[in-house]
Order: structure tokens, then sequence, then C-alpha cells
């Protein structure tokens, strides 16, 4: 293909559109008219031409003559005089609206009017042709009336933005009075002062569909700090930072589609660039304007980031096909771009003044587009008008961007030039620091989802529900229901709803996707004869959108109710760089009980003979969308038009969204007579795998098609995909819902049971030995003969259609299946009944029944968010599922809760069997870490939903825990309670958005090395670390019943996970010098600029779990969980009123000491001892473990006694021993200078006495003064010297403790670094005292030093010195 293009227009605008057009292989020649000098030189194949443009009938004729396949025009003119309605008669294809469309920009006041009338959000206005009565509107108006507009075409500078009620009535003077833009200015446009950023946002429009561009920035005013009059335009920037994702989704929606919608119904078929000019508001985008073709300079700078070709583009709005064309941005990069604007601009313009400097701009890689130029004497060039030049720089960030084209402009010189320093400075205030929120993710509106779906939730509860939404997991007493059974079976089931959810979405319709889901998960565990009791949701989108997510959930409630469960919880999960904005996708999952002796199916009960029934289908429900929307796509039909098979005149899309069918209420009373043998719901596979799943070898049902109650929506999909018989019935239900079988002699008591319509469709029969397939259907051509026989002679198709044809393929699943159950069955633990392959994961209570006598249940719901997009880019799913566990099992642990099962889901846009299995791979290593048996999911393979290689998981987690044990115990929380913390693994599975948008802003990859790791690792693999599972660390605590709270420190960080497990009388507050920051988070906070509370807010910061236990169980709780590197973080104390409810000390030096910690040296320790050395281990302990951040290693043992214990946990630990005998010595003065000589000879920095039953020298004290430290065990200066336990016995004190020290030469009279309480209980002996007071000093001793060796604490003259 080789077209002729026409453009229309001469300015810097013109020239970016002939740029980008003359790169494209599909154009032979470009003619710009009347063009400029800066066009001509383009390329080879552009040339100007001197055309009268308003000549219509003489343009028509000369396109014709020189075979013109599209014209493009620039300017507004030409369009609001009505070109297109001229050239396009001609048989001339023209990129532009028709003289009508371009009326929303050449007539404001019409504007207005259509946009108030299409409910697009616009200032308040009035219209006036009276100076005098615009005016007094001005003065007495509502708002502040301030913008006043010309209400036609006058180039851009017929607006005032006025600073006060005078400058407005001049304004209006001006325009009414004096008619300064002539008859543009006819009509005045007052409008009401919007405050907030000016963005402008243009679309490609085919006259249907809306392409939006990436935002730009445009700067009117001609001064810096945007000062004095309005101009065409100083310069653009793209893409603008100052309208987040969100607002963008709104203003597609909102404004772009709106209007062009509204247009079409207003009779015109808007057909070119629809450019909106916005102010963005708190309350949201406001629409300032419309234009009707690209802006200048906002073209400039978006034709630099076009990647996709613009002439195909263009030719698909001109012929109604850009919804088939996308169109593709580079917004990894940035545009700049800065004018250069003439003498008296833009009041008046300098002519003829010669152009210098621009052979130096072009090595600067910048481009050049001219305005305002013409040729001069001896071919130079001269400014021929206001606006000059445009120099538009590309980079890789918006800084480096702006700092090009600046420095370019300041290159080019000519008398009296003007341009702005400024151009995208207010887009920097915005990027001084990263926020969750700039990066997609709102935290604000998913608190405000969970406030609206509160009540929803609430109205589902049923007799059982414990506690409500909000809570890291949700509850259910089992015993409420039904006190009678005897051998609790609990049956899970996940599932979602496919693609049915992409025609959910075209229709902007979602009130009945909830249902689906919900049906989806209760059909199946009612298969196995349970009562559902609890539902959970996951719902995942790239923006939150409060209407839309709200109305799912309203529709997830309604058929809870429908089903007698109980919404207890879900995860909505935000994941703007996973999914497009708009763009959703579902996981359910639902729980039930059935008594073990009435499990479902009866398997040595079903035999020949037995009758088949069937419940009918509602219609397609929720499987085989994926050929549904080929055989849509194939036949030409659009989910708007009336569907000729709908019996009550709907459209297709409505007919293909009505819900799955409900079958609980119907079936359950039969269930519970015992009248079911066996039950399948018909889902995915049809009936052709569906009901084999129920059958014992040997038997096959035999049903006959005529007695089934098929919808005519399939005779539709059957004829018009000239799908087989065969496909129809492995892919789609075919009018059956749910399949029983029965007994013959029960099938009159059972159609009298069932609440509904129930036909015999079949019987089963022996197999005998011939085999062949469980499952035959019989008459199936007859009974859909008249279905299809009304569309059979008009098929599109040049072929039948199968599910494979359309992305979906079954033999991928079910190889993936044969593959991943070996890892579930590594999984098994007592209680696990059935392997994978049912309608739903089996779990008998009964094998941990007898460690509770009230059991409560816990669910939980979690994915893992965009760090999956981690683990895609790098390729390495085999830890991704460990994190998908944890994320579930550490929240159950938060209600005191054991883990016992696991459930995942997997969403694929095709199905890579070998990710998939890696990814349930890691899965079933979470749950061998956590003690949960992966007992089923759900694979769901979504063509059109998930680009290549991208998936999403989620993952349904189920625990038990006694009803007096359920955690938290808010109402036992104490100020004084001690607070510990459970080291990270790093970032865990929150805050990737951010990190994404980090990585992006720096121009790092993932395989760039990453700056913090201690391991030499990459950014990806220091990013890809799994989530650290809690179970094994916590689990023997809480069960002993000595924990009051644990809050996961998950998304909301550690502000706001800590207060939803404490009262709202107190706070906590944490020291960040007690635990070690993670080295990542000092490199997110540094590289991102993210504030100190958008850290503490978004990450955990180095703190992956939090326990609340009280003093005198703090010693116990310690010793379980110190091995896992547990540690105290700080206290509760009482709030104020209106206070913070967590307080975080010291965390901007935490961060700076781990910045600094690679640098600092670490320091050899020796450690002097007499004993058994137990606080020399925890030295050791602490010192070999990374996560401490000790910088120190004890680098030698030094004891008096040979055969002291101590020295052999040294010589275990790899580290040097010398004995020192003071028997060999004549004084201690001696004794002391070959220590002190010993320590020089091994290099030691610091000293620690552990139990070393020797009186020290003044003269070694001096000289190691502030170097050697000392533990006590009391909490000095009370109790110092021999027997401290007895004294403080004796004494009747209430606590204790121990204390750390710099020793000096008196006894334990030295500085104190640190103390740590344990109480005084009745009854303690001075053993008893003593083993608490010596775990106390476990772990006070590393921390002190740990102090001393990275030098935050040092000891200056007999004063200590902290530095933060």
């Amino acid at each position: 293909m080789s077209a002729n293009v026409l453009v229309i227009g001469g300015g810097g605008r013109e020239h970016a559109i002939c740029w980008k057009l003359a790169d494209s292989p599909l154009i032979c020649k470009i003619f710009c008219a009347p063009g400029s000098v800066g066009i001509s030189a383009t390329k080879e194949n552009v040339e100007c031409v001197d055309l009268n443009i308003k000549d219509f009938p003489g343009l028509a004729k000369w396109c014709k003559d020189k075979s013109i396949d599209l014209v493009i025009i620039g300017p507004e003119d030409p369009l609001a005089n009505g070109i297109v309605d001229a050239l396009e008669p001609a048989g001339i294809k023209c990129f532009g609206p028709t003289k009508a469309g371009a009326q929303i920009e050449a007539n404001k006041d019409w504007s207005k009017k259509f946009m108030n009338k299409y409910q697009i959000p616009t200032a308040r206005y009035q219209s006036f042709t009276d100076a005098e009565a615009a005016k007094q509107f001005i003065k007495s108006a509502p708002f502040r009336a301030l913008v006043v507009k010309a209400s036609g075409l006058a180039a851009g500078k017929g607006v005032v933005v006025a600073s006060n009620v005078d400058e407005a009535c001049a304004a209006v003077d001006e325009i009414l009075t004096e008619a300064k833009y002539g008859t543009a200015g006819q009509v005045v446009v007052v409008e009401e002062l919007l405050e907030g950023e000016e963005v402008s946002v243009l679309a490609f429009t085919d006259g249907n569909t809306v392409s939006m561009m990436p935002p730009a920035q445009d700067h009117k005013r001609i001064g810096e700090g945007d000062t004095g009059p309005n101009t065409g335009g100083m310069g653009a920037y793209c893409p603008c930072p100052l309208i987040t994702p969100e607002q963008l989704a709104d203003v597609k929606d909102q404004v772009l589609q709106r209007a062009v919608d509204g247009l079409r119904a207003e009779g015109i078929k808007y057909v070119g660039v629809l450019y909106a000019g916005l102010m963005v508001t708190k309350s949201g985008p406001m629409t300032l304007e419309f234009n009707c073709r690209f802006g200048d300079p906002e073209t400039q700078v978006l034709m630099m980031l076009l990647e996709s070709d613009l002439y195909s583009v263009i030719k698909a709005c001109v012929s109604g096909t850009l919804k088939e064309t996308p169109v593709k941005w580079n917004t990894s990069m940035s545009a700049v771009g800065v004018v250069i604007a003439s003498k008296g601009y833009p009041e008046s313009s300098t002519k003829g003044c010669v152009i210098s400097g621009l052979s130096q701009v072009s090595r600067e890689d910048v481009v050049v587009f001219m305005s305002g130029v013409s040729r001069g004497a001896n071919d130079s060039l001269v400014t021929a008008g206001g606006r000059v030049l445009l120099l538009a720089a590309r980079r890789a960030d918006l800084r480096t961007a702006a700092a090009a084209a600046t420095r370019a402009a300041a290159a080019v010189d000519f008398p009296g030039k003007q341009y702005r320093k400024d151009i995208a400075r207010r887009a920097f205030c915005k990027m001084n620091g990263l926020s969750y929120l700039e990066s997609g993710v709102d935290i604000e509106a998913a608190a405000a989802l969970v406030r609206l779906m509160e009540p929803l939730a609430t109205g589902t509860h049923r007799p059982g529900v414990l506690g409500r939404l909000g809570c890291y997991s949700g509850l259910f007493q089992l015993a409420a229901v039904d006190p009678g059974l005897t051998d609790p079976v609990l049956v899970q089931g996940t599932d979602g709803v496919g693609t049915k959810v992409k025609i959910a979405e075209m229709m902007q319709k979602y009130d009945t996707i909830g249902q689906d889901l919900v049906a989806m998960c209760v059909n199946d565990i009612l298969c196995a004869g349970a009562e559902p009791f609890a539902f959970l949701d996951y719902l995942a989108c790239g923006r939150l959108q409060l209407h839309t997510s709200t109305t799912i959930v309203k529709g997830i409630a309604d058929a809870c109710v429908m089903a007698g469960c109980a919404l207890l919880g879900g995860e909505t999960a935000e994941m703007p760089s996973m999914y497009d904005v708009g763009k959703y996708d579902l996981a359910g999952f639902a729980v039930g009980v059935v008594d073990n002796l009435k499990q479902l199916p009866r398997y040595k009960e079903i035999r020949p003979g037995d009758v088949v029934l069937a419940l009918p289908s509602t219609g397609v429900h929720s499987n085989g969308y994926s050929l549904v929307q080929r055989i849509m796509a194939e036949s030409g039909h659009s989910f708007y038009e009336k569907a000729p098979f709908s019996k009550s005149n709907k459209n297709f899309g409505e007919e293909f969204l009505e819900p799955t069918g409900i079958y609980v209420k119907a079936l359950l009373p039969a269930i519970k007579k015992g009248l079911v043998k066996g039950l399948a719901h018909i889902t995915g596979g049809g009936l052709l795998e569906n009901i084999p799943r129920i059958l014992p070898p040997g038997v096959r049902v035999r049903l006959d098609a005529t007695k089934f109650q098929i919808n005519p929506i399939f005779g539709w999909l059957q004829a018009k995909g000239m799908v087989s018989d065969f496909e129809m019935l492995r892919t789609f239900n075919c009018g059956v819902g749910m399949v029983v079988v029965a007994d013959p002699v029960l099938v009159s008591e059972l159609v009298a049971a069932v609440d509904g319509t129930i036909s015999v469709v079949g019987q089963l029969e022996d197999m005998r030995t011939e085999g062949g397939q469980q499952v035959i259907v019989e008459n199936f051509q007859q009974a859909m003969s008249p279905l299809t026989s009304p569309y059979s002679s008009a098929s599109p198709c040049q072929k039948s259609l199968s599910y494979k044809d359309s992305g979906v393929d079954i033999e991928a699943g079910d190889s993936l299946v044969s593959l991943i159950k070996p890892l579930a069955r590594s999984t098994s633990r007592s209680g696990v009944l059935g392997g994978l392959g049912g309608f739903g994961g089996c779990f008998q209570l009964k094998a941990v029944e007898q460690e509770y006598k009230d059991p409560v249940l816990v669910v939980a719901a979690d994915g893992v968010g965009t760090k999956l997009r981690v683990a895609q880019k790098m390729n390495r799913h085999a830890t991704i599922g460990v994190d998908l566990v944890a994320m579930c099992v550490n929240d159950i642990l938060c209600n005191g809760a054991a883990p016992l099962t696991f459930l995942d889901y997997f969403a694929c846009g095709a199905l890579d069997v070998t990710v998939a299995r890696d990814v349930v791979a890691g899965v079933a290593d979470g749950c061998k870490q956590s003690s949960a048996a992966l007992i089923g999911g759900e694979t769901a393979e979504m063509p059109g939903m998930y680009e290549a290689g991208v998936y999403d998981i989620a993952g349904f987690a189920l625990g038990v825990v006694e009803r007096d044990n359920i955690l938290p115990k808010i109402n036992d929380i104490n100020v004084g309670d001690t607070i510990i913390g459970l080291p990270s693994n790093g970032v865990h599975s929150n805050g990737f958005s951010l990190i994404h948008s980090l990585m992006k802003k720096a121009g790092l990859s993932l395989n760039d090395k990453a700056p913090f790791s201690e391991e030499g690792l990459t950014l990806g693999q220091e990013l890809i670390k799994p989530t650290r599972i809690y179970v094994r660390s916590v689990l023997p605590a809480l069960q002993r019943g000595v924990v009051k709270a644990v809050a996961h420190i998950t998304g909301g960080g550690l502000m706001e996970n800590i207060p939803r497990i404490m009262p709202d009388s107190v706070r906590a507050r944490l020291n960040a010098h007690w635990w070690k920051v993670h080295p990542v988070f000092a490199w997110i906070a540094e590289t991102g600029e993210v504030k100190n509370d958008e850290m503490l807010r978004t990450f955990n910061c180095g703190i992956g779990l939090v326990l609340i236990v009280s003093p005198e169980h703090q010693a116990e709780v310690m010793n379980i969980t110190r091995s896992h590197g547990a540690m105290v973080i700080g206290s509760i104390q009482a709030r104020p009123p209106g206070g913070a409810r967590v307080l975080v000390d010291n965390f901007t030096s935490a961060l700076d000491f781990t910045r600094r910690m690679p640098h600092l040296t670490k320091k050899r320790v020796a450690v002097l001892v007499s004993g058994s050395g137990s606080n020399l281990q925890a030295l050791m302990d602490s010192a070999s473990d990374p996560a401490q951040c000790m910088c120190a290693e004890v680098a030698l043992v030094v004891s008096n006694k040979p055969d002291a214990f101590a020295l052999k946990r040294a010589r275990d630990a790899g580290v040097n021993t010398l004995v020192l005998s003071h028997k060999d010595y004549s004084s201690r003065e001696e004794y002391d200078r070959a220590l002190s000589a010993a320590l020089d000879a091994h290099r030691i920095d610091l000293v620690c006495l552990a139990g070393f039953m020797r009186i020290l020298t003044p003269g070694f004290v001096k000289k190691w003064k502030g170097r050697l430290i000392n533990i006590h065990p009391s909490l000095l200066p009370a109790h110092p010297g021999l027997h401290a336990q007895r004294q403080c016995l004796q004494a009747g004190d209430k606590e204790s403790g121990c204390t750390v020290h710099f020793v000096d030469e008196g006894m334990d009279t030295g500085p104190i670094i640190l103390q740590e309480r344990v109480p005084v209980m009745p009854g303690d002996t001075e053993q008893v005292l003593s083993d608490r007071i010596l775990s106390a000093e476990h772990r006070a001793y590393p921390q002190a030093l740990r102090l001393l060796a990275t030098g935050r604490v040092r000891l200056h003259e007999d004063t200590i010195i902290w530095h933060s």
C-alpha cells in the first residue's frame, strides 16, 4: 500500500504530524498546505503546496487530481468552516470532525450546553450577549465567576482567567463591547473559577471508540511562574503526572467516551481527535473546554512518544476500526517541548529576525518543530510569527528531558526571543517522593470500600459468625451449623467466573457477576452433600472503582443469602501493573460441612438401574465464554444488539450475563433426607467430563437429550459457530445445571422434595466389558435441531469452532492436574479425605477435634499483588507460591488459629503447564512449611484477560482455634504490655506497585545489581525472596495462651496493621533502633525519595509479625520465638486523646544506620567467662545472624578455668579459645597484663564479661575503658554484687531484671547502657527468678553489644553519648 496524504496547516503542530507520518512505510507522498519551511525539510517524500484551503471545491478537485487517499486537518478554523462537509461528499476521506462536530470547540456556548446535557463534569457557567448582564452576573453569582471566554474561535487566546471581579468585568467589555475577537466574541461565556492543575487529555476516535493519548500539560501564560497574558502555548510535556491513573480512567469514561456518545446521539459521528482541556480539582477532573483537533504544543511532545504508525491509527479512525487497532505509546520516556516566541508576543509579533544556533541544537538530540519561520536573505531562517519554534527533547525521565529542551532553547538566538525556563516544573513537586497512591494503589479507597461492604456482609450473617469484616480473617463457630453433626467433614471449593467478566466489563454491567462467583463455588461443595456456611471473595483490578466494586460485592452478598452462607471476608487487590483500569478478575472460596457418613457421592451404592435427573441451567452459566466470544467475533455481532433467541427482548450482553443458577435451597432438603446418591455440577467440561467424576468404575450414564430443557441460546451458539455435538457437550452445560443420581424407588419422593424443576433424563447401566465413554447422550441432534435451524443457513464461520480454537486447551489443563497431584499429596496430613479432582476438597475435623472442645473455623483469602510481575519478568516462579500461602496462613495466625487446609486459584491467558507447575510447587512448599494440606484449587485459562506470560494467583486458607483462645484479646491489652517483633525476609508481598514506579523512575531493571544486597544479588533476586511463614515460629506460643494479640504486617505497614489488634485507648510505641531495618527499605526510601510516614504505612520495614504479650509472659514467649529472630521492639502506652495509634521512634536514624552498615568495620569481640557460658552462647548466636545486624564477631573466648563448659561452646562454634589460669601468675596485676596482651595479640576491639569470676585491676579497666562491658542480674543501682536475686526477693521487689553497663573501678557502678525488666511473681524462688532474669540477659546483652559495636553508644569520660 502506498498512500498519498494531504495535511492542512502550517504550524508546529502540522510539522510534528508530518514528521511522524514520514516514518510510515504505508505512505508514498505527504503534501502539506500551506506547509512551512520546517515541514518541507522533513523528508524527501514531504512536499509543501500552495493551495487556497478556503476554496473547498478547488481543494476537492486538487485532491482528486493527486489521488489523495486521506486529508488530515490540523487547525480548528477549516473544521469549523466545514472543510470535511465539503470534501467527504466528493469521496475524499478526512480525519477531522464535520462542521457540526467542530461546534464543540467553535461555539463554547453550544459546548457548555452539550456538556450539561450529557452530564460531562464541567464548571458552572452562564452565556451572555449583553455586557451589562454579564458583569452583573459576575458580581452576583453564587460562585467565583472569574473565567471569561469568547464563545467562538480566538486562536487559543480568547480566555481570561481573572484574579478579581474588576478584571473579569473588564474582560467582558473587551470581548463584547470592544469586539477584541470580532465575531468570535459575539457571545461571552462566564464560568466558575476552578482550582487545581490544568491537564490536556487528547484521544483518537472513530465516532464510537475512544483511544486516549497520554496526558500532557500545556503552559498558557507567557511568563515564568504562570505570569502574564495567555498565549497559544509556551511549551508542553508528556506524560503529565499531575493526574492519577484513576482520574484518567474517569476522564476516558465520563468525559471523552461520554462526549463521543453524546455527539452520536445528536446525529454527529465525530471522527478525528477530541481534546479535553481539564482542571484536576480536589473533587476530580472537570472539563474546562473541548477542542476539535490536535493541540499545539501538545502534539509535538505526543508525537515524540507515539510508537504506533500514525497513519495506521488515523486510517483506523476514518474506517471505523479503531477498536481493533491498538495504539502504543512509550510512556516509560518523557518528552518536553519549549516554545521560543518573537518579541511582542502574544499581543503582536516581530518578523524578519535572523535565527541562529539551530546547527548546535541538532547535535543535542533535540527535535526542532517550526511554527513561525520563513526564508530570509541568503537562504537564512527568519522569524515569521508569534510562536517561532518548539525545541523538543525525549529522555528517560522528565527532569532530564526538561533540562535538555531548555538548554536547547537557550542555544537558539534572535533579537527579542522569549521562552520559559520552567516548563514541566510543576510536575517536579509531584515527583518529589513517590507514594503508594501515585503508584496506583489507593489505600483510602480500599478503606472506603470496606466501609461500604460491611453492611452488605452483615446482611448475610447466620448463626455461628464471629467478628466482622475488616479483621485479618473470617471466623465461624462450627457448632452453630448443626449440633447433631457427629463426624463433621469440611468441604471447600474455589472457582472464578472466567472470561464472562469481560462481557460484564464491556457492558458495564456488574450486578450479576457476583452471583456467578458464589454459584460456581457453592454448587461444587453441594456435590459433596455439604451445606455451605461461609464464603470469601478475591477481587483483583487495575484501579479500585468504588461503584463497580461495591456492585460486584452486593451481587456476592445477595447470592450468599440465596445459598445460605455468610460472607466472612475477602481480599481486594489493586494491581495497576497487572490489570488495566476498568479490568477485573474474581475468585471465590466456599466452605460447607457434612457428616462423614452422609458424604456424596455414595460410590458403593451407585449401580446400574439408578435414575439420572437434571435441574435446568439458567443459561450458559459461567463456562465456555472464550468460545462464546470467539463465536460473537466471527459472526460479527455486537453484545449491544438484540439477541434473536431472547424471549424477553434482551440484547446479547444481557443474555450472556444471565447469572449462574444456585441449587443449594433446591437440593439440600433432598440431600439431608438421604434421597440423593450423587450430584454433578455441570461446569467446564460439560456433561461429558463432569458426570464421570461421581461414577464408580464399570457403570455409565445414558442420557436422552430430548428430555433436557435446552435454552435457545445454545442453538444459536452451535449454529453460528458450527460447533460439533461433541464440542457442545464437553464445553457447555447444554441446558443442564446439575445432575442427580438417585435410586429408582426414591425418584417420586426426590422430585417432591426438590424446590423447583427437576426432570428424569436418563439412567445408569453396566458398561460390561466393552469399555468406552461413561456418558452417552442420545438424540442430541434431534433436540438441538429446532434451536439451530433458524440460524444455520447464515453462519459466517468458515470452519467448526472448538474451545481450543478460542484459546482454552482442556488437554493442557488435564496435564497440569496430573503434574500437581503428587505435589498436593506431599502436603497431606491427618484428616484429608480423597485427592484432587473432586468437586470440593474434604477435611475430616475428627483428625484434630481431640484438641478442640468448641472449634472455631478461621478462613482467609489473599494474593501476592504485583510481586507477580517480578516473578514473570525474571521467569522465576518457584517461590511465588510460598508468598501466596504465607499471606493467607500468617493472617489466620492473627486469630490464634492453626492452619489445616489450603486452596489456590491460578488465572492466565494461555496455560503454560511448566510455569503453572512451578507456581503450584511453591504453594506445596508453603503448605508444608505451615502444616496445611493443599486439598484443591482452580486453574482458569482466560484468553484475552491476561497478556502472554502474565498470570494472577489467589489463595484461601482454613484453620481452627479453640473459641476461648481466639485472638486478639483486645480487652486484655494494657499499658505496659510488651511488643515483640519477628523479622521479615525483605519486602514480602506488599508495596510492589510503588517499587515498580521507583524502578521506572530510576531507569533500573531487575537484572541490575542490588546496591543493598549483602549477597551480591540482582534487584530481581532480592525482591523475589519469599514472604516468611511464621506458623512454626509462633504457634507454640499461641497454643500456650500467653499471647494477647498478633498482627501480620502487610499492606498498610506498621502504622495500619498494629491498630487492628489494639483498643482505641492505647498506642504502640516502637523504637526502630531495636530491630534491623532491612537494607531494601533504606534503598527504597533513598532512591524513591519516599517519606517516612509513607514507608511505614506501605512496607513492613523489617518486621513481618508483631506479638503483644504481658510483661510476665515476655520471657516465655521470647524463649519460644528467639531462634526465629524475635526481639522486643516496643511497648504499649496510654494514648492521648486524638493521638497517633502507632509511634515509631528513630526511624530516620535506623534507615541511615542501615545505609552505613555495609561500610562499618566489624568489631572483634572477646568474651571473658568462668562458667557454662549461656550469655556467651547468646552473643555468638546473635553475632552470627546477619538479621541481627551486630557489626561484631566473637573472635576470642578467654577463661580462667580449663574445665569451663563455655570453652566447649566456643570450640563448637569455631571460636578461638584461651585458658589463663590465675594460679600461673604471682599477682592480679601480672595476670591482667597477660590477659591484656592476649587481647592485643588477637586484635580485640571490645570485651564482654560473662560470668568472669575475677576482680579486674584498675590498670586493666583504665586501658579498656569504654570498650569493656558487663551484665548484672538486677536493675542497678539496686542490688549490686553477689546474690542479687536473693536480695531482690528479700527486699520484696515487684520487678527485677538485668543491666548492661560499662565497667569502671567500682562494683557494678559503671554507666548503664540498657536494662531489661522482668516481673517478680508470687511464689518465686531464687532459682525461678534467676532463670527468668537469665532469659532476659540473653536478649539484653546482644542488644547492648550491637549498640556499642555500631557506634550508637559510646563512653566519653564517664558519660554515655548516644548517636542516632
